[in-house]
């Protein structure tokens, strides 16, 4: 059979099944109706760049190598941009075409730069730009399809115009972006004979991260007034996007096609703590600040952070463009100080980036300043660090805010689990939370820490502006070509099963290597009695990139990092 895939980035079912409910999404409602529907369990963290990653390969990331957007540059507590160079495993699509199927991709993230495929290929939001040398494959595609359609929009920038206080540009900004993508899936649908076509669709995502508050009525900065006009924002992307799956339904042979509506994760309300771990740590004994800065390392850091927050949110891309070109690690830098601003890392054990519930612990050898030992002292602060985390609570209710707390080699493996941060704090998400209730200590010289920890200084992470968060649960929708009895609810399955899944929908074994299953779920049993799973030996497709090669140029970094601060990923 062939197979149709839309993405959903962020999409869940607490949002959607009561849309489906009220008639407010025909398409999807039919999908439903006739196939079924069920949760897909995301990775881990919860992050886009990890959880695209193993869709695409059927591996969790730490066989695959890709946990965020960026790595920690060795032996330094700096970053670097990665992209689909980095990634260790072939993707399915490339699988499928060195099958001698045909296939397109549009917008899957991590996929820069753009696959040899059987077919036509975008790459995702890692690209550097359009312009970029391997944006499409093959290379004069998108310059083909911006004169058969139009402007092609990668990413429409939604947050940062949130920051900057042009929130009806950013609707109309996500609203044109949907269309691009839509123009150019029908040009691909209809140029280039396929076999699996995917299409991804990140506005969902952006949507809910900037209009979530209007949205949530118990969000804590819903605003009934300002509700009235953007309560219906994330409703209406949906609806955008539906009014596609409805042609998508009507122009497909379903005879022949299995169609399947995929979410990388979930969605729900943003609250501080993530922004806050540094600061309780601190509390704790777990990390110290630096007392007595006095001027000029305190009075540096926040006109620094306003400089840079005015830099981000007032100023025109193209002068953007120039600064960081003229300044190179500018950015860099500021995000560092940012972040680690005033540690004091001979009395630190453990440390957060303050933009993600991880922390890390300040191994010695394995830090530039490391100061815990490998081993029993290690394992102990682990421990350690787990109970008292455990114990967190919420700074209004009191209650506790911490569902579990997971270290890195108990839910990864493979050989890029020394990649992770040490621990994972997953938050509860049965109850709101307005921060953690740090105790301040009169003898520690906190207050500067304090008021920064109430007041983010990253913009793309101010909870401020980014009102909704990713969730651990995403989405499946599907519909096979067989006759079968629709609306049927998933057991419990993995985004990591997708790949081995769409694999074996087009008659193709499954490598070995792959963490993800099958569902059998989604075909008749006829077809699974006719079709046996098949597997095959993996061929490895390490990308690891070499010390003397880089992922991006100093350019092309810079115009990623741009993107990716304008979607709440980084500073």
């Amino acid at each position: 059979m062939k197979v149709f895939l839309i993405g959903l980035d962020g999409a869940c079912l607490d949002l959607l099944l009561p849309w489906v409910e009220s008639g407010h999404l025909p398409g999807l409602s039919r999908l439903i109706e006739d196939g079924g529907f069920g949760h897909l369990e995301s990775v881990p963290n919860q992050r886009s760049a990890a959880a695209w990653t193993s869709f695409q390969t059927g591996k969790n990331p730490g066989k695959h190598g890709i946990f965020e957007f960026y790595d920690r540059v060795r032996d330094t507590y700096d970053i670097e941009f990665v992209n689909a160079r980095t990634r260790d495993g072939k993707s399915f699509f490339k699988i499928a075409s060195e099958a001698g199927r045909g296939v397109v991709v549009i917008n899957v993230p991590m996929t820069y730069p753009a696959e040899e495929v059987n077919g036509g290929m975008l790459a995702g939001l890692d690209a550097p730009g359009k312009k970029s040398k391997g944006f499409s494959h093959p290379p004069a595609l998108i310059d083909e399809l911006e004169a058969q359609t139009g402007e092609y929009i990668i990413e429409p920038g939604v947050i940062g115009r949130i920051v900057n206080g042009e929130t009806d540009k950013a609707v109309r900004l996500l609203f044109e972006e949907i269309e691009s993508k839509k123009r150019a899936s029908r040009y691909l649908m209809k140029k280039y004979p396929w076999d699996l076509f995917v299409t991804v669709f990140r506005s969902t995502d952006a949507v809910h991260h900037g209009f979530w508050k209007y949205h949530d009525t118990d969000h804590p900065q819903h605003n009934r007034t300002d509700a009235e006009k953007y309560g219906d924002v994330i409703l209406n992307t949906y609806k955008k996007i539906d009014a596609f799956v409805q042609e998508v339904l009507q122009s497909l042979d379903l005879a022949e096609t299995m169609v399947l509506v995929v979410s990388d994760h979930g969605c729900g309300p943003k609250h501080p703590a993530s922004n806050q771990i540094n600061l309780w740590l601190e509390s704790q004994g777990f990390l110290a600040y630096e007392t007595n800065r006095g001027w000029p390392a305190d009075v540096f850091t926040r006109l620094l952070a306003g400089i840079y927050g005015w830099t981000i949110a007032k100023t025109p891309r193209r002068t953007k463009e120039l600064l960081w070109r003229v300044l190179p690690d500018f950015r860099d830098r500021v995000q560092s100080r940012l972040c680690y601003s005033g540690i004091d890392w001979s009395r630190t054990r453990a440390f957060s980036d303050t933009l993600f519930p991880n922390i890390s612990i300040n191994v010695r050898g394995r830090e530039p300043l490391g100061i815990v030992d490998r081993g029993e002292e290690y394992d102990q602060l682990c421990a350690d660090l787990a109970e008292a985390l455990l114990d967190c609570r919420d700074e209004v209710s009191g209650e506790n805010i911490v569902d579990k707390v997971l270290h890195r080699g108990d839910i990864y493996t493979g050989p890029y689990v020394e990649k992770a941060p040490d621990l994972l704090v997953r938050w509860r998400e049965d109850i709101p939370i307005r921060g953690i209730r740090i105790p301040q200590k009169p003898d520690t010289g906190n207050a500067a820490a304090i008021e920064r920890g109430s007041k983010p200084f990253i913009p793309g992470e101010d909870y401020r502006f980014i009102s909704g968060d990713h969730r651990l649960n995403g989405m499946l929708l599907f519909r096979n070509p067989g006759n079968q009895a629709g609306r049927r609810a998933l057991k419990k399955a993995s985004l990591m099963d997708i790949a081995p899944t769409v694999l074996h929908a087009l008659g193709l074994p499954i490598p070995d290597d792959m963490d993800g299953e099958v569902l059998a779920e989604l075909f008749e049993d006829a077809y699974i009695q006719a079709h046996p799973v098949r597997f095959a030996e993996s061929e490895s497709e390490a990308h690891a990139v070499p010390s003397d090669e880089k992922n991006y140029t100093e350019e092309e970094a810079e115009d990623v990092k741009e993107r990716l601060r304008g979607l709440g990923y980084l500073e």
